[in-house]
């Protein structure tokens, strides 16, 4: 098995050239979306890579983008900030678990499929 390889470029650099807002109010579980006709236009390469799989996937968590970009949480998180506040992805919290829908119908569903 081969190792991991090394970063050529350390972490802290990744987010070097980022205006990041005083406030980020990106968080572990913050749903990102790409808005439609995102410029890329002076974006670093990491930044127009968030951006590209957000536009790819779809909605992913903050967690999920540093999963598949293969950055460190804080780092997409700086990114996520910054690209938020310029406007180029759009950010919300996931649903509260009181919006989610109550277990006992969803298992009443589940057997009523089931029966079908």
């Amino acid at each position: 098995m081969t190792p991991p390889r090394r970063r050529l470029v350390p972490d802290y650099v990744a987010t070097a050239g980022l205006e990041v807002p005083t406030r980020i109010g990106v968080e572990r579980t913050t749903l990102l979306h790409a808005e439609p006709g995102a410029r890329t236009e002076g974006l670093d390469a990491a930044a127009r890579r968030l951006l590209s799989l957000v536009e790819d996937e779809g909605t992913l968590s903050v967690y999920e983008c540093a999963a598949q970009l293969g950055l460190p949480y804080a780092v997409v998180r700086m990114m996520a900030a910054a690209l938020a506040a310029s406007g180029a992805v759009m950010t919300r919290e996931p649903p509260a678990p009181a919006q989610l829908p109550d277990p006992a119908l969803l298992d009443v569903v589940l057997h009523g499929l089931r029966a079908l």
